[in-house]
């Protein structure tokens, strides 16, 4: 499939979930720690001191008691309206009428395991949410908008009686591709915003092949009346299995793009944990209008990502499956499960070195995340250093446009810019400065100012979503203010004022 599939492996490559299932820290608190925001008072209300937009960034959100009040709320969604108009067409939001999760399952007490999403997160199980209430909101420095619809699995949900498993949406997917540092400017070819719905169906569907395969190793090593379920799941990218590294080392085949170990509850109640390799043979790829958005239960949309499927070796009983019964089975003719030969194809050994290369890449990542994370530790204002990795060198095209989308800000909110300076009063200062945040924000960040208007608009919005998204739309002019001085460091002619 050429160049296509090539671009597929790096997708998936990148967009692995994270390899960790502590879900302590996968929440969103929006209520500890002291407000940094200069846009929040003590008494709850809020100002903004433009000015401030054009000096040195800092990461802050609001923080406290509910942001807006009604009358502020019809306000700006006035003064939006009344505009000039949002670069980006402003389309009502339109709720859902519910989680495609089953009913039964909001009044399930009985329950007792925790319920996480695909990334080992944990779920609110009245909505099958993450939690956190910023998953579901454009990225600080996203500029376009992403589909916020997900896709209920065929994967029945460990701790659950009536639920399957529920995917996450390509902005969710977004979003956790930037949290954990996995797209930054030389990577947008990689996984770019307009890339996000052909990574998540493919990253659905090969869940969905690997389920399969599952259930086919339960059926024939277990039980063929089985019903299993996916209790839960852990990325392993960086990680070699022992087979992985016999198959490499040993016969020369090429290593894995990625490893997943899910865990299997069973019906009596024990659990049994598999381990899957996923492996991409360049040979096999077929450039079809499938493969680049295969439908989720289509086993053939992606010849060229290979699953290897085995439960793990913790017992004598996995051993003996592995080794005597489904080898059987599979000799007898009992089972169509084919299982991928330990020596790769000769087309595969070709692409052994490409594979090592991706392994390097993997590995170069975690040794990023985790000067990350200690970085994070040390400095408070790491996120901005963070979103603004990359930024080294803007080229000339660029810093025109932020040039020329900065002048264009900056002239059709002279207005509110006047307001701000003239006010009397907390209440009055209060409301000019958000109508100018808004006013800038309409114009250099687009999709948050659009999402923060729907989620205004909403019926159902709530204190923790309101504030999430406008703490995001701040953070989003904060960045392209110090995208622009970066850029006018840089081009100072193109910004001659």
């Amino acid at each position: 499939m050429g160049s296509t599939t090539s671009k597929q492996r790096q997708e998936l490559d990148s967009s692995s979930p994270p390899p960790s299932t502590d879900t302590r820290q996968s929440s969103t608190n929006l209520d500890e720690g002291q407000s940094k925001c200069p846009m929040h008072r003590s008494d709850g209300s809020y100002s903004y001191d433009w000015r401030k937009m054009f000096q040195a960034a800092s990461v802050h959100g609001p923080q406290g008691k509910m942001p807006l009040s009604p009358e502020e709320r019809e306000g700006i969604l006035e003064n939006t309206a009344a505009g000039d108009g949002c670069p980006v067409k402003h389309v009502a939001s339109q709720t859902s009428p519910g989680c495609p999760m089953k009913d039964e399952s909001r009044n399930s007490s009985s329950s007792s395991f925790p319920e996480y999403n695909v990334y080992s997160q944990p779920i609110d199980k009245t909505n099958h949410m993450p939690k956190g209430a910023k998953t579901q909101l454009p990225n600080p420095f996203q500029t376009k908008e992403l589909s916020t619809d997900r896709v209920s699995s065929s994967i029945p949900k460990g701790g659950d009686t009536s639920s399957t498993w529920t995917y996450p949406s390509p902005q969710q997917f977004y979003n956790a591709l930037t949290r954990k540092g996995k797209l930054n400017s030389q990577q947008i070819e990689e996984a770019s915003e307009e890339d996000m719905a052909s990574v998540v169906a493919l990253h659905n569907n090969m869940n969905e092949k690997t389920w399969s395969k599952v259930v086919e190793w339960e059926h024939q090593t277990y039980d063929e009346n089985a019903t299993p379920k996916l209790l839960k799941f852990m990325g392993r990218p960086h990680d070699l299995s022992p087979k992985a590294m016999f198959k490499h080392y040993v016969l020369g085949h090429p290593l894995p793009y990625d490893r997943h170990d899910w865990t299997v509850l069973r019906d009596d109640g024990t659990t049994v944990r598999y381990v899957i390799d996923y492996y991409y043979d360049e040979s096999r790829a077929q450039e079809t209008e499938r493969s680049g958005m295969p439908e989720l239960n289509d086993r053939d949309g992606t010849p060229s990502l290979l699953v290897d499927v085995r439960p793990a070796l913790d017992g004598l009983g996995h051993f003996f499956a592995r080794t005597v019964k489904m080898p059987y089975r599979i000799v007898t003719k009992q089972t169509n499960y084919e299982p991928l030969p330990l020596k790769g194809t000769p087309e595969m050994t070709q692409q052994v070195q490409e594979s090592i290369q991706v392994w390097k890449s993997i590995q170069e990542s975690r040794k990023q995340q985790e000067n990350r994370k200690q970085e994070e530790a040390e400095d408070d204002m790491s996120e901005t250093s963070h979103l603004l990795n990359g930024l080294v060198e803007i080229s000339d095209a660029q810093a025109r446009e932020i040039a020329r989308t900065f002048a264009t800000a900056i002239r059709d909110c002279n207005k509110a810019k006047q307001r701000v300076e003239n006010c009397v009063g907390e209440q009055e200062c209060s409301r000019s400065s958000m109508d100018l945040t808004m006013c800038m924000g309409e114009r250099i960040c687009p999709v948050q100012h659009l999402s923060l208007v729907n989620i205004l608009s909403a019926e159902d919005s709530d204190d923790g979503r309101i504030e999430a998204s406008l703490e995001t739309l701040t953070e989003c002019v904060i960045l392209k203010t110090a995208e622009r001085r970066v850029a006018r460091q840089q081009h100072p002619k193109l910004f001659q004022e």
